[in-house]
């Protein structure tokens, strides 16, 4: 990334040209592994993603781009990428000997969601989430049939699997090896495993009035459908301050129900994969604790001390994320 921060305004200067449009802020939005920026063209502004090239970087874009363009030429609330001027999904520049990709996208109408305001934060926006993922769901299931997509990039090549995040002391990573355990025995089939967006949050989205657009789709792997749920069920829940036991449960109850209520609208699911969300969850858990961890073990300063040794003892205490009634939710099905 620092890399990248030195030679941004010829990397700029490099997309203007390939997507014929300006810049509007050289100021990077959001806070992302990438570089985003605004441009805009003589018709819409569009967002420029810049990477860091890497072979298997530009692997996992050309894999996420021919998925994500399938998917947004039949799922509006979907965000569409937008080809470059020589017709390519993505661009691969040198500046001064180093490579990056660039990939452009639509930009969403709208705004993020505010949480602190129920008439946008209820039950009526998580119906819609969870229709827009059974959707999703519905077009993997057939572009991974119609395109004979061979799955790669699989849950378990996934950043807490590498070296880096394996900061584990024996207590954790005794929990972890049981959870992997139990996740490589489940079955894979076309109706439960395939590409996921894999980091649905409240960032990730923009409302416009009664409309959501999903955007922001570079974490996709191949992983089964019922943890892309179980996995947003996750980032939700986190906005409510751990130290909220009851507060947690009742809103994981109130958005699961809602957000399968609308999924089934799209999509099936079977009771055997919503009673493995409560495995799921317990396996994020230990991700979010290496993730932390890993990164703030290399800052001067931790503000997370406090929470880390709260999700420690949850984990080595193997305590459930949350608590649901799963009978319920297979009720609705």
């Amino acid at each position: 990334m620092e890399m990248m921060d030195k030679y941004v305004s010829k990397i700029l200067q490099k997309a203007e040209s390939v997507y014929n449009a300006k810049t509007v802020n050289k100021n990077p939005l959001g806070n992302s592994a990438n570089m985003i920026f605004e441009l805009s063209t003589k018709d819409n502004p569009i967002i420029l993603r810049i990477s860091e090239y890497s072979e298997y970087k530009e692997k996992h874009i050309n894999f996420e781009l021919k998925w994500l363009k399938y998917l947004s030429e039949q799922i509006r609330e979907v965000i569409d990428p937008i080809l470059s001027g020589n017709g390519k999904l993505y661009e691969i520049v040198s500046i001064d000997g180093e490579s990056y990709i660039l990939c452009a996208f639509s930009k969403a109408p709208g705004r993020l969601v505010d949480q602190n305001n129920l008439d946008e934060w209820n039950e009526t926006l998580f119906y819609k989430l969870g229709s827009i993922m059974g959707n999703i769901h519905k077009g993997s299931k057939q572009y991974i049939l119609d395109k004979k997509v061979k799955l790669c990039f699989e849950w378990n090549e996934d950043f807490a699997f590498s070296t880096e995040f394996n900061l584990l002391d024996d207590d954790v990573l005794k929990i972890w090896d049981k959870i992997i355990f139990e996740l490589e025995k489940l079955p894979k089939t076309v109706d439960s495993y395939g590409i996921i967006h894999n980091d649905l949050h409240q960032l990730n989205f923009f409302i416009d009035g009664d409309k959501v657009k999903v955007f922001d789709f570079d974490d996709c792997v191949c992983s089964w459908y019922s943890f892309d749920i179980a996995l947003t069920l996750f980032q939700f829940v986190s906005t409510i301050s751990y130290r909220e036991t009851q507060a947690r449960n009742i809103f994981a109850e109130k958005f699961i129900y809602s957000f399968l209520k609308g999924y089934k609208t799209q999509n099936s699911i079977e009771s055997f994969w919503i009673d493995k969300f409560d495995l799921f969850l317990r396996y994020r858990r230990i991700c979010t604790y290496k993730f932390i961890k890993t990164i703030f073990s290399k800052k001067a300063v931790n503000p997370h001390v406090e929470y880390l040794a709260w999700l420690r003892e949850e984990i080595i205490n193997d305590k459930p994320f949350v608590k649901i009634n799963y009978q319920k939710l297979s009720e609705i099905l």
